[in-house]
């Protein structure tokens, strides 16, 4: 698999945006090409105690893309990590916008 260095940093600039918008707390994450899926893998402060968990996600460099610019493709990129981060702290005064996404 061919990558090119503007190519990667356009995906990580992506993931660190739909991260931010899931107002997690403290977290870091790592994003590693594969074949067809890509991993990624964010370390974030759980809510319950403070400790911090490693959750790893796979998505596909092609829809992380296509979120940058399509707001429905954006949106369900943002449900499913929402879902599968739900353990993650989020930083206070949160409000109620959860479903608020921006236009990009």
């Amino acid at each position: 698999m061919a990558l090119s260095i503007v190519e990667f940093a356009k995906v990580r600039d992506t993931v660190s945006e739909l991260l931010d918008e899931l107002r997690l707390d403290a977290y870091l994450f790592e994003i590693e090409p594969r074949d067809e899926q890509w991993e990624l893998k964010v370390d974030c402060a759980v809510e319950a105690d403070g400790a911090w968990e490693t959750i790893t996600l796979s998505v596909s460099k092609e829809t992380l893309l296509l979120s940058r610019n399509d707001v429905p493709a954006r949106r369900r990129m943002l449900t499913e990590w929402r879902e599968r981060l739900a353990a993650c702290k989020l930083r206070a005064g949160r409000g109620d916008d959860e479903n608020a996404i921006p236009d990009h």
